[in-house]
């Protein structure tokens, strides 16, 4: 079987989300662990790599190498089986695990498959979701990531309840935010302008005194999944944990504020109250906020101005970032 290969990310992103392509490779992968003859192969939501559902009851993923695959399967792999001490969490089980070639000097392309959560992803029918319904999905999110966070990292073999990963991700976004920012242009220029004063020292941005948390970093809409019961909502579990990391746990609110709640801060005000983080002075959230949605290694103030256009006028970082994170009544 002739391995997977793309000249360029964009002849990638044409063809990983195809189910003509990637299908040898899938039987080929349920054959060897008895999963075939299968009936139905469709392709999940587009994403980083790519994700098969076969027959509705399980799911395929592979690890593309051009996005760090390598090590987004390592992490899957040990957040899975940390999650097994937890079988409360609404997250997929893993089935099985291994590679289509065997490790060499090319690569490997890693899979995992797991179970399938049902339903469908929140964000594809956010226009159909009643405000109650979204209040329901910021209390599951809060109750998810409450077990989540406090995982037994000691059992880990990925993770390690140590700052030192954090640092050094927020170290490097920091000294490469203003060229990240003006690559993306999705911020004005004259805030972009702003960003080098604005941003505190990293060291200021979490307390190293206290304990860090396991992270899952990538909780926007895509990934909270359920289904309508009754005329409402019901969320039905949470998936992706390619992007965990260990670390403050405000650094979560960037994905889950902007690219779940769409900014509404009467949902961030639930998950909290669900979350169960402690009090901390408005001045301190916002600026701690703020920085880390700088600081994320993706763009997200493109759907902050999708959402909410009127903020493309404010003249200052200060004055965003109040209209973003301001008057939360928020913790840490």
């Amino acid at each position: 079987m002739q391995r997977p290969y793309f000249a360029s990310r964009e002849e990638y992103s044409r063809s990983f989300t195809s189910v003509d392509y990637w299908q040898p490779y899938i039987t080929s992968i349920c054959q060897r662990h008895n999963l075939a003859p299968y009936q139905q192969i469709r392709a999940g939501k587009a994403g980083t790599h790519p994700v098969f559902i076969i027959d509705e009851r399980y799911v395929v993923k592979l690890y593309a190498e051009l996005f760090g695959g390598g090590e987004s399967f390592r992490k899957e792999l040990d957040l899975y089986q940390l999650c097994a001490y937890a079988p409360e969490l609404p997250a997929p089980h893993l089935v099985t695990y291994g590679s289509l070639f065997a490790e060499g000097s090319e690569y490997h392309w890693p899979y995992t498959i797991s179970t399938v959560i049902p339903g469908v992803p929140i964000g594809s029918v956010l226009s159909e979701c009643s405000f109650e319904d979204k209040l329901e999905v910021a209390a599951a999110v809060g109750s998810f990531l409450h077990t989540f966070h406090r995982l037994p990292l000691e059992r880990s073999l990925m993770f390690e309840r140590s700052w030192e990963s954090f640092r050094t991700v927020l170290a490097y976004q920091h000294k490469h935010c203003s060229e990240h920012h003006r690559q993306w242009n999705a911020l004005p220029q004259h805030l972009i302008a702003q960003i080098e004063d604005y941003l505190p020292p990293v060291e200021s941005l979490f307390d190293q005194q206290t304990l860090p948390y396991l992270l899952h970093t990538d909780l926007f809409d895509d990934h909270v999944l359920g289904f309508f019961e009754h005329g409402r909502w019901r969320t039905n579990g949470i998936i992706d944990f390619g992007d965990a990391l260990v670390g403050d746990r405000l650094y979560e609110l960037i994905a889950l504020h902007i690219g779940l709640f769409h900014g509404d801060k009467r949902l961030l005000r639930a998950f909290i109250q669900t979350c169960g983080l402690a009090d901390a002075p408005e001045e301190q959230f916002v600026l701690k906020t703020m920085s880390f949605a700088l600081l994320r290694q993706f763009n997200v103030f493109q759907q902050v101005f999708a959402d909410s256009p009127e903020a493309l006028t404010l003249p200052t970082l200060h004055e965003l970032a109040m209209f973003m994170w301001g008057d939360v009544n928020a913790s840490v």
